[in-house]
């Protein structure tokens, strides 16, 4: 028998914000809106494409300077997202409408 793939879903919130409307929303209506911006991927093309990320991240901090105007740097920390097609890229955070969006948040620190 052949192995089952896995598969996450991923939420997308690029539908702009749509104005507030008079009427409230039952919540059969916004599950079925949400299920609609949810795309699913496979969990190997998101450990491939985390893989690649992580190792451009390895080659780029591995190039950085150790001491920055007499400073040690000891932890760097990035936000990257995911989109439905499995990539994975570092985040651009533009005024509020970060905070709506999730990701993942990597902090690396320097061991002593």
């Amino acid at each position: 028998m052949p192995e089952e793939k896995k598969y996450i879903y991923i939420f997308s919130a690029d539908e702009p914000a749509a104005p507030p409307v008079a009427r409230r929303r039952g919540v059969r209506e916004v599950i079925e809106k949400v299920k609609e911006r949810g795309v699913k991927t496979a969990v190997s093309t998101i450990q491939e494409n985390m893989s690649g990320f992580l190792q451009a991240l390895d080659e780029i901090i591995s190039a950085s300077p150790k001491n920055i105007g007499g400073l040690m740097l000891d932890e760097v920390e990035i936000h990257a997202q995911i989109d439905g097609k499995g990539n994975v890229g570092i985040s651009g955070i533009v005024g509020a409408e970060f905070a709506v969006q999730s990701g993942i948040k990597f902090v690396l620190r320097k061991k002593i």
